[in-house]
């Protein structure tokens, strides 16, 4: 089967996208044809057959021949790989998303593969969307009956045209110490926490750089973060082991995400090549987090429910702060770092790396053919 793995993007998780994706690619060309599609900077498509490496993408590397580059484009209507001179370059049986943020999680090249006709791992154009807007998300979350933190969001031309009303709003439903996020964003780019309105008007500036909706909710003193892991559509859906991330400030930085442990060459919490295998970081995590039963069977109960709510397929992490009583739904992430492999290394739905990629594809090559199977056309008796 060939398959395309598209990665990088227009988008502030642009590094951890390639780390991803190269991930992907090195179990994947075991079992499969692979054709990479990096998506640079500037959301321009290129393939080259030695894209699976990360020295490809070394500002040093970049003019070397190894890694030549070609672009490429996709055409609605067709299944198949463009030069963008129009060649075909192949044709593609099903494409695996490793794009984070902007672009490539948010339904955007959902979207344009549907139009083409290429099943994609990952959730659906709408879930997509959904489960990247924080506001969006807490909103589905909220009507399915799972705890949030409380919250409002705004726009940047509402701030612009009427603070006042905003700070009525933050003065009735919220108390301090705030927390303020890019409604799109992720890996905590952006994110601030604020304890009195002058430092809050700077942590919404700095919000505004990176989405031009954010998020402001309650920010808890004293919690714990733990994460779980979904896989699967519809009602067959397995849950992973809970991890507990281990953060170095009030709240999980970039840094401690994708450079703890790691010395600033991979994502922490993710798998780095050691010698051309997959093999775990040595990130700062609990896993599987020593937690109470009652507290598991919430955890995974909740997860699948936040999974399901928004209509997610294939694999998804959901992120949980607790504050000692109290269980909040953070976050989904529709396509988490390193497609969460290392939520599934233990427990009793432990996988490969490689068996869990073979899902998501299986998943994907179904879900096309379900919509395959829907009507078009409508024969509504007159003749245009």
């Amino acid at each position: 089967m060939t398959v395309a793995v598209f990665f990088g993007g227009k988008s502030c998780e642009h590094n951890i996208s390639i780390i991803t994706g190269v991930q992907a690619m090195v179990v994947l060309e075991v079992r499969h044809r692979v054709v990479p599609v990096y998506i640079d900077n500037n959301g321009k498509f290129w393939t080259g057959k030695n894209l699976n490496s990360l020295d490809a993408f070394k500002n040093g590397n970049k003019g070397d021949r190894r890694y030549k580059r070609e672009a490429v484009t996709l055409i609605p209507g067709s299944d198949h790989l463009y030069s963008v001179k129009g060649k075909v370059i192949t044709k593609i049986d099903v494409a695996l998303l490793a794009t984070h943020g902007f672009g490539g999680e948010d339904g955007c090249l959902q979207g344009l593969l549907s139009l083409c006709g290429i099943p994609f791992t990952g959730s659906s154009v709408l879930a997509s969307s959904c489960g990247m807007d924080k506001s969006v998300m807490k909103k589905l979350f909220t009507a399915d009956a799972l705890p949030v933190l409380p919250y409002i969001s705004f726009t940047k031309n509402e701030y612009k045209t009427d603070l006042y009303a905003i700070v009525e709003r933050i003065q009735k439903e919220l108390v301090f110490p705030l927390i303020v996020k890019p409604a799109g964003g992720g890996s905590s780019i952006g994110i601030g926490v604020a304890k009195d309105f002058p430092q809050l008007f700077e942590v919404i500036s700095a919000g505004f750089k990176w989405d031009t909706r954010v998020v402001v909710e309650n920010a808890l003193t004293e919690f714990t973060e733990y994460n779980c892991a979904v896989l699967g559509n519809g009602d067959d859906l397995i849950v992973s082991e809970i991890e507990r991330p281990l953060s170095s400030g009030e709240i999980l930085s970039y840094k401690d995400k994708y450079l703890s442990g790691n010395k600033g060459k991979g994502n922490g919490r993710s798998i780095k090549m050691q010698n051309g295998k997959m093999g775990q970081a040595n990130a700062k995590r609990e896993f599987p987090a020593k937690i109470s039963k009652e507290l598991e069977s919430k955890i995974k109960s909740y997860a699948k429910r936040a999974f399901s709510g928004i209509g997610a397929g294939g694999v998804a992490r959901v992120d949980f702060l607790y504050d000692g009583k109290n269980l909040f739904v953070n976050e989904i992430n529709t396509i988490p770092g390193a497609l969460s492999y290392y939520m599934f290394t233990k427990g009793d739905n432990k996988l490969a790396f490689i068996d869990l990629i073979e899902k998501m594809l299986s998943i994907a090559v179904e879900i096309k053919k379900e919509r395959d199977g829907l009507s078009f056309v409508y024969e509504s008796g007159y003749v245009l």
